[in-house]
């Protein structure tokens, strides 16, 4: 308590700056008996949010001026955080005269209130409903009516089990594309496969919606096309929007740019290529609007190992003992962990990439933060009898399997 009022009492003095939670807005009295702050205007407060009560503004642009003293404020906003809570579009300021910014702000903010005091009372009249039917359900039994207390009972169970299933479900999907040499063979199959997965009546969110009819799926989709180390700056090919994100909604997504990227492969050098790089590069996008679903999938597809896991031969793994950057699968499996995404790699040479499969599938399941015990998934786009050793890559006569 002590510490609290020398806080207070030292906050309205000469060469000092307090930091405090809005809390200390309301009933706190910074009275300034500083003459130096006094000659120089009195004390100045800076509110850096838009309180959702004016009320507490008001309060807090009360902490200046006490008592007949000289005094200051001014805010000081984040155009993000008034367009996360109050739902002001980016460009409010350049649409509207300097002198109507503060009705801009007003008008927000009692519309927010609206809502908030709509969701109130809505929650108050299905409480109230719920409490009355749980009236009904005991008087029921009561009365010995067992049949009127079971069909009571059984609207009361369905009405909470409906309320824990949401109305919509929002999903992140990055595809990452082997474009080296070796994937020549696998262009049409991979640019299909994509196709499949995104449009049509087979695709994801089609047979979504056909095992959850109650629910609205939204998939946003991003796309990474990677080469080999040595690659230099052809190793990273990635779609990004106006805004330096790397996802869009899947209704604006267009298959051009898979199939841009898909039209001529090359580069790799060595037999194994980069897969670590690019999931540990797609898994720490940190656009705006990369990776805030709650969903996230990542779809790797390849025909080559990861540096270190494959035949200690030449050509075969120019990078077998150290990957230059230093990855390794516990790191990659950290950021993948730590973003929340699941990993499926689909192979067009299991035999080839299954030792990176096993090894990135133990370190992501045997991570310390993987509580539900999350897996990593494999799925073969060959049968892994037709697949071929790690020094022949690039065969033509496969069978694919589209899934």
């Amino acid at each position: 308590k002590n510490n609290k009022e020398f806080v207070i009492s030292k906050a309205a003095t000469a060469g000092q700056v307090t930091i405090s939670t809005a809390v200390f807005g309301r009933g706190t009295d910074f009275f300034c008996k500083d003459k130096t702050v006094e000659r120089n205007g009195g004390v100045h407060v800076i509110q850096t949010f838009l309180s959702e009560e004016e009320s507490e503004e008001i309060q807090i642009m009360g902490r200046t001026s006490r008592q007949g003293k000289k005094g200051s404020y001014q805010m000081i906003l984040l155009n993000s955080d008034l367009e996360e809570k109050f739902g002001l579009a980016r460009e409010w300021k350049s649409t509207n005269a300097k002198k109507d910014w503060y009705n801009c702000l007003s008008n927000a903010r009692k519309k927010h209130r609206d809502t908030v005091c709509d969701e109130i009372e809505a929650n108050i009249a299905a409480a109230t409903e719920k409490d009355c039917n749980t009236h009904c359900y005991f008087d029921a039994l009561l009365a010995s009516d067992k049949k009127a207390a079971s069909n009571i009972f059984s609207d009361i169970y369905t009405s909470f089990k409906r309320e824990l299933v949401p109305s919509s479900i929002e999903l992140d999907l990055a595809f990452l594309i082997d474009i080296t040499g070796s994937m020549t063979p696998y262009t049409h199959a991979t640019a299909a496969t994509i196709k499949n997965m995104l449009f049509g009546s087979g695709s994801i969110v089609s047979k979504l919606n056909i095992n959850f009819p109650k629910i609205e799926f939204y998939l946003r989709v991003g796309v990474m096309g990677f080469r080999d180390v040595d690659d230099d700056l052809e190793q990273f090919v990635e779609r990004r929007s106006i805004e330096g994100g790397h996802f869009v909604d899947n209704n604006d997504f267009s298959i051009d740019f898979v199939e841009s990227i898909l039209n001529s492969p090359s580069g790799g050098g060595d037999t194994a290529e980069d897969l670590l790089g690019a999931i540990d590069r797609s898994a720490k996008w940190n656009g705006s609007n990369d990776w805030t679903s709650p969903i996230k999938f990542m779809v790797l597809l390849t025909d080559a190992p990861a540096h270190g896991f494959s035949v200690n031969a030449p050509n075969i793994d120019n990078y077998s003992v150290r990957h230059p950057s230093g990855l390794t699968t516990d790191r990659v499996s950290d950021s993948l962990i730590k973003s929340d995404i699941d990993l499926f790699i689909c192979s067009f040479n299991p035999a080839a990439t299954s030792r990176t499969e096993e090894e990135l599938a133990m370190k992501y399941l045997g991570h310390k933060d993987n509580h539900e015990q999350r897996e990593i998934t494999a799925i073969p786009m060959i049968p892994k009898t037709q697949s071929q050793s790690e020094g022949a890559l690039g065969g033509h006569e496969k069978h694919i399997i589209f899934v």
